[in-house]
């Protein structure tokens, strides 16, 4: 019982630590009269707020983002040198769940406020962007999708019958890639229950293509771990990563 208190009476320490230094860390932040264009050290401070001081939570990142941006409102390219800097941030976010940030920074933001370089070619580009990733948050359903390879043969998202399915986006030519199939044979030897579908990028296999936008493939090797209805559970993690969420 005494460990189990100290151990709270720590974490109750901590986490005021953290909030007062989360009170005054923007302290005097409506004076800023510095360089917006190109800034690194502002660059750096807002990464290390939202890195180290805001639990890594976008229900949480989201609240830091509108007190930050409430308190820059008067100072427009200030305002808009953060929500640039926060929207490519969350582009390609640490964690899996932290891409909703990016949606969330177009519907809140980008939609609403005249913003600095915001033209018609980028804001249709950061929109496509974020209806992809609002459509493959998760435990939304994973798009449905079949397609043939080269050698002929069918791979069909909805005729797979596991209690799991990994997808496993690839490029036969991406070293990474070929050891992530490695990790994967693994796992599917030791885990029954998982179903593994390897989808080669370079394939040219006829419906490719569409792929690219359904899951938003920028990058090989990617991964979607899916539950028995098809429902994504988790994204863009490693192989060996997936034991810890199962």
């Amino acid at each position: 019982m005494k460990s189990k208190l100290t151990i709270f009476l720590l974490f109750f320490l901590f986490l005021r630590s953290v909030n007062a230094q989360n009170a005054h860390f923007w302290n005097g932040i409506e004076d800023f009269d510095g360089p917006t264009n190109e800034n690194p050290i502002l660059a750096a401070q807002i990464d290390f707020y939202f890195d180290k001081l805001v639990a890594p939570l976008p229900d949480s990142i989201t609240l830091e983002i509108s007190r930050l941006i409430e308190r820059t409102e008067s100072n427009t390219d200030l305002r808009d040198f953060i929500l640039w800097h926060l929207l490519e941030k969350y582009r390609h976010p640490e964690y899996m769940s932290q891409d909703q940030v990016f949606v969330w920074l177009y519907d809140n933001y980008f939609t609403q406020l005249e913003i600095r370089d915001l033209n018609a070619n980028n804001f249709a580009l950061i929109r496509e962007k974020a209806e992809r990733l609002r459509r493959l948050a998760l435990l939304n359903p994973a798009p449905d999708f079949s397609l043939t390879t080269k050698n002929g043969e069918t791979i069909d998202l909805q005729s797979v019958g596991s209690e799991y399915t990994v997808m496993l986006f690839y490029d036969h030519d991406c070293e990474v890639c070929q050891q992530e199939l490695l990790d994967m044979d693994s796992l599917c030897a030791t885990h029954p229950e998982i179903k593994a579908l390897k989808i080669d990028m370079n394939d040219n296999a006829e419906g490719l293509e569409d792929l690219y936008d359904l899951y938003d493939i920028e990058t090989t090797p990617l991964i979607y771990v899916l539950d028995k209805d098809k429902r994504i559970i988790a994204k863009k993690i490693q192989a060996k990563q997936i034991p810890l969420i199962l």
